[in-house]
């Protein structure tokens, strides 16, 4: 019996200590945020309450995360670095959380255990759901004071972006401010010749020259330059063309037809009065503050990462 106490020793003390030589194992720190560390059990944690969290999270919807069936661990955990800076930045207390609950609970009419039953029939903890609500609050903070205040979208915005998605349309009313390079075949010994002056045109204004620069040393004639204002009506059909695809502020390529070669810009684009603004101008607007919001937080958490100490241990 004494030879085999060491044995007997040996089991119990692989049975105390085996759990926890176990869980360091398994604890793996993803990456760490200052001095949180953020752990591959977040990560997984993370997808098994993904359903909650879009119920309660104010920024989880237009996230590119929230879009994807499978993120992988990489975005999963870039989303919790995200998540950590907001926490740290404006932490959100215990009591503020429970304030929070309650004002949900009377909204619903319902007491705590009431709003634990729920929980549970989704498949949820309550500790998941107050852990989630407490990032709620902390991102809401965020964009009161940090995000709302700076995405602002003018009139003039809203104009342009109309007239950008509808100027291509065949139904557009409206006109627009043309450049014009025009290179006459007439004025050269062969068309060859003519297309090469029209390509060197281009390839300067490709390098980022100034259209106006460029029209003033190219062999030209009179009908070039800055030609106002103009109708989809009053287009020679190759330009209309040309105009429909291109955008506001932009210059398109080499255009030919039977007597020259033709580069066109569009300048300003001017809607008529009645060309259907009004009716799209809410819409609008509300893509364009949207648009504004997240660009105004992506700048947010790019100035707060620079700031901070984070370093991402996941390995792929």
């Amino acid at each position: 019996m004494r030879s085999l106490l060491p044995m007997a020793l040996l089991f119990v003390i692989h049975a105390i200590f085996a759990p926890q030589l176990s869980a360091e194992i398994v604890e793996q720190v993803a990456a760490v945020v200052n001095k949180k560390a953020i752990y591959k059990s977040d990560i997984a944690l993370f997808r098994s309450t993904l359903p909650l969290r879009a119920k309660v999270d104010p920024l989880f919807g237009g996230e590119a995360i929230a879009k994807k069936s499978e993120p992988t661990d990489q975005e999963v955990l870039d989303f919790l670095i995200n998540e950590s800076l907001i926490l740290e930045k404006f932490p959100s207390s215990e009591g503020d959380v429970e304030q929070e609950i309650n004002g949900i609970q009377t909204n619903m009419r319902i007491n705590r255990d009431a709003l634990r039953a729920a929980i549970r029939r989704e498949g949820f903890r309550f500790e998941d759901y107050f852990r989630l609500m407490r990032s709620s609050l902390s991102k809401r903070l965020l964009i009161e004071r940090e995000i709302r205040n700076k995405a602002a979208v003018s009139e003039d915005e809203i104009r342009t972006e109309y007239n950008r998605t509808h100027s291509g349309s065949k139904t557009f009313r409206g006109s627009f401010r043309l450049h014009l390079i025009r290179v006459e075949k007439k004025n050269y010994k062969t068309p060859a010749l003519a297309r090469e002056s029209a390509n060197e045109a281009l390839a300067a204004l490709n390098k980022g020259e100034a259209f106006q620069e460029v029209a003033s040393r190219t062999h030209v004639d009179g009908g070039s330059g800055d030609l106002g204002f103009l109708s989809y009506s009053d287009m020679q059909p190759a330009i209309q063309q040309e105009v429909r695809r291109l955008g506001s502020g932009k210059t398109g390529g080499l255009i030919e037809d039977s007597s020259a070669f033709m580069i066109v810009k569009v300048g300003e684009v001017r809607a008529e009065a009645d060309s259907g603004l009004d009716r799209e101008r809410d819409a609008i607007r509300g893509r364009l503050m949207d648009a504004e919001f997240r660009h105004q937080l992506k700048l947010w958490l790019e100035r707060e990462r620079s700031k901070n100490l984070v370093k991402v241990n996941l390995r792929s």
